[in-house]
């Protein structure tokens, strides 16, 4: 009897090749392959289904995962801005790390990214559209946990937010909206999370582009192929200018951060900070 012939797909990422194999998808495995492993295996024990199952590794010593089924945009076309979309990745991600929460990091755990201080949660570190899946205009899963480590839930948050609003100078091509517009989906997106936006998003993105280019151009020195490759493509330079751009428009950002809800979308509330 001929052996089952299963068709394989190849995708390529901003860092790894992936290729899938009917519902499993095979992917290179880092160092902190073991760590996050142990994670989506905690995560599923805790409800949260929206992030691939670790199946093991092949034989060519890769890390075997199940197939979240959906769409991948990168970016977010125009029809997919929505509050929908965006309320449907905030809730997620606030499932995602309350799930987290209960996760004990061993010392024998080693993730790509330093832990940081307070370690409230398991942050993905990459939460973004090109690692989100969608269907029927929401978001239904994330995946990519390599750079996952310990953190803050603002750290995570301010990241995703800098990709969903999107917070991105003009001059970045996956740039959309006025200042004015980034603000109030960067406010929905917090809000939907559970959080009030402000200065504290607005200084943890300032802090966290920075902490992006370092460790770029720590794996590019250490001979990274895709980090060199992003440095050559010019990342550095649109991150700086995004940089530059959130400072420029700290003022508006917040003014609009502070404005009341319109009337017939919803009364506004502070919620409290997770905890």
């Amino acid at each position: 009897m001929a052996a089952e012939v299963v068709e394989e797909t190849v995708f390529q990422g901003g860092i790894n090749t992936v290729r899938r194999r009917g519902d499993r998808v095979h992917r290179p495995a880092s160092a902190a392959a073991p760590a996050i492993h142990r994670l989506l295996r905690h995560l599923r024990a805790a409800g949260f289904d929206a992030a691939p199952e670790p199946l093991g590794y092949d034989d060519e010593g890769n890390e075997v995962l199940s197939f979240l089924e959906g769409d991948v945009h990168n970016p977010l076309p125009a029809a997919l801005r929505t509050p929908d979309l965006l309320t449907s990745a905030a809730t997620l991600l606030r499932r995602f790390h309350d799930a987290s929460a209960t996760f004990v990091s061993g010392p024998d755990d080693r993730w790509q990214l330093p832990a940081r201080s307070p370690a409230e949660v398991i942050c993905h570190g990459d939460i973004a559209p090109y690692n989100a899946v969608v269907r029927d205009g929401r978001v239904v899963g994330f995946f990519d946990f390599d750079v996952a480590h310990p953190g803050p839930r603002l750290w995570d948050l301010a990241y995703a937010v800098y990709r969903f609003a999107p917070l991105h100078a003009p001059t970045n091509p996956d740039s959309a909206g006025s200042p004015e517009q980034q603000a109030r989906q960067a406010a929905h997106f917090c809000r939907a999370y559970g959080v009030e936006p402000g200065a504290p998003l607005l200084d943890a993105v300032a802090d966290r582009l920075p902490a992006l280019l370092a460790s770029m151009r720590a794996r590019a020195e250490a001979g990274e192929a895709a980090s060199l490759a992003h440095i050559a493509a010019g990342h550095p330079a649109l991150y700086e200018e995004d940089i530059r751009y959130l400072r420029a428009q700290r003022d508006v950002l917040l003014r609009v951060f502070a404005a009341p809800i319109i009337a017939g979308r919803g009364a506004r509330t502070r919620s409290p900070p997770p905890g």
